[in-house]
Formats: C-alpha cells, structure tokens, sequence
C-alpha cells in the first residue's frame, strides 16, 4: 500500500467517525451570564437548545443586547430540524424571534410556560407564523429528524 492510499483510508476513517459522532457546539452561555444558545449535531441532524441574548455591560454604550455569533447556523440551517426550550428566561429564548428573521427552525419544543412566553415575543417581532410551537409535558419525550 502506498503512503497516499494509507493517508485517504485515514481521512475516509475519521471523517465516517465524525460522521456518526455527537457534536456539542456551544454558541453561548459558557463562562458567562447569558447567550445560552447550543448546538447539537450528529450525521446531518442539528439540534438546538436554547437560543438567548444577554444584556449590555455598562461600557457597551448604544447596544440594546448581546447576542452569539449564529453564522454556522445560517451556513447550515439546511440541517436544523428543530429546537428545545429548557424554560422562559431572557437568556434562554430572547434571541429565538431574532434567529427566525435569518433561518428556518421547523419546529420548537418547551416547556407550557415558556413556550406562552415565547409566542407572545414571536407575535411582537412578527415571526410567529415561520416555526411550529409545540408544548412538552414533564418528562415528555419528542422525536425530531432522524437522530433526535
């Protein structure tokens, strides 16, 4: 076997393992207050969980808030087959009616309260007829694209 061909089974090799890995990509949230947003991806399933903003720092003189940078979610928002809301606060689901502006979430799911929260913020931004709200019971379970 040639050092080439050795090379391209290797390459092949990884990539199928990422392939069928779980991704955890946190946009936000980490080490700070606020932009809880996070990805998770396996195959070409992307998964979210959360979608926050924060509030300016006092030196952020003109900026009303804070949000995670989402350009890998509008290069493949092809792949989102949805979101999870874990509940109702700002840094949880403040960003959600922004990112329905740039890309297509299918559906939301959540928690009863928060998902009323969330759809009065969506009726406000006028985005609430571009995603699916569907309300989750404790310890309900949800079944969204093919590895969710």
């Amino acid at each position: 076997m040639t050092s080439s061909s050795i090379q391209s089974q290797t390459t092949k090799s990884r990539q199928s393992k990422t392939q069928n890995s779980l991704r955890v990509i946190p946009l936000g949230g980490l080490h700070e207050i606020g932009k809880n947003t996070c990805v998770f991806e396996y195959g070409d399933d992307i998964m979210l969980v959360d979608a926050g903003l924060a509030f300016p720092s006092d030196g952020m003189h003109g900026v009303n808030v804070v949000m995670p940078d989402t350009s890998y979610l509008r290069e493949n928002q092809g792949r989102i087959r949805g979101m999870i809301v874990t509940h109702g606060h700002e840094d949880h689901i403040g960003g959600i009616s922004h990112h329905l502006k740039h890309f297509h979430i299918p559906v939301i799911h959540g928690p009863r309260l928060a998902m009323s929260m969330l759809q009065g913020k969506m009726e406000e931004a006028g985005v609430s007829d571009r995603t699916t709200i569907q309300t989750v019971g404790p310890r309900g379970v949800v079944k969204v694209g093919q590895h969710f």
